[in-house]
């Protein structure tokens, strides 16, 4: 019998919660250690729709990126969406693990996954963090003129759509830090970066990476941190190909475009 905790240990083997910024909370957030576990959703968020898709398809456990409870929590009601998605999950006896900050920082984790989703091959960490290694670097399968590189990260990370600056040169060597990661700039021109994508961005920050000649994509923080899904689900399967793991179909953008 595979058990939560059996589960737990294996991403913590992966993406230990040492790695995690002090201000993060990961590991096992809602659930019994000791509960036996059959199959498995992943997803980016533990969203209410995350957690009902779980109890249709039978699933006794949710894996995904960001914590579903993060800041403190002093009731447990259905008056707000933490609560809403605790009660749902306690109800069906479903599992909730997240595996945050540790996982932008393991190697083969989010920043990774999102190098990986464009194809960037030498790829190298750009920044030390707090517990980690933190952005990578690397190389375009070829060179690539600003506007076409911002389409290109669109189709790649099936974004709804991208913002960017236009640093007016070509770009071989790319920068990438999913989500919020616009404090690592420096770092990225310091690594030889001609782009960097990220997954929020602020109008001040375009300005400062157009006067400093790179060319910044804003993709969004769905888009940019997405990939690790199928990561998390990939590596459950292959270390427990008895389980069922699969990416949420129900989960998508909350941010649309028109």
């Amino acid at each position: 019998m595979i058990t939560v905790s059996d589960v737990l240990d294996f991403l913590e083997g992966f993406a230990p919660p040492e790695l995690a910024e002090s201000w993060d909370n990961v590991g096992l957030l809602c659930g019994d250690r000791r509960s036996e576990v059959t199959s498995v959703l992943c997803a980016l968020d533990a969203t209410e729709t995350v957690v009902q898709e779980a109890i249709d398809r039978g699933a006794q456990l949710v894996v995904a990126h960001h914590p579903a409870i993060f800041t403190s929590v002093s009731r447990v009601t259905s008056d707000d969406a933490t609560g809403r998605i605790l009660r749902l999950a306690i109800r069906h006896d479903i599992s909730i693990i997240c595996m945050h900050t540790n996982a932008d920082c393991a190697f083969g984790g989010v920043n990774d996954a999102l190098a990986s989703a464009l194809f960037l091959t030498n790829v190298v960490n750009m920044e030390a963090g707090e517990n980690g290694m933190l952005g990578r670097t690397g190389d375009l399968p070829r060179e690539m003129q600003p506007h076409e590189f911002a389409l290109y990260v669109k189709e790649c990370l099936r974004a709804g759509g991208v913002r960017f600056c236009d640093a007016g040169k070509p770009i071989h060597r790319v920068a990438v830090g999913g989500g919020a990661c616009g404090k690592m700039m420096d770092s990225a021109i310091a690594k030889g970066a001609d782009a960097f994508v990220i997954g929020d961005c602020s109008y001040d920050l375009m300005q400062r990476a157009q006067s400093l000649g790179l060319t910044l994509v804003d993709a969004g923080h769905f888009p940019t941190e997405n990939p690790v899904a199928a990561v998390f689900a990939d590596k459950i399967s292959e270390a427990f190909p008895q389980l069922t793991s699969v990416v949420s179909e129900r989960h998508a953008d909350c941010i649309q475009f028109v």
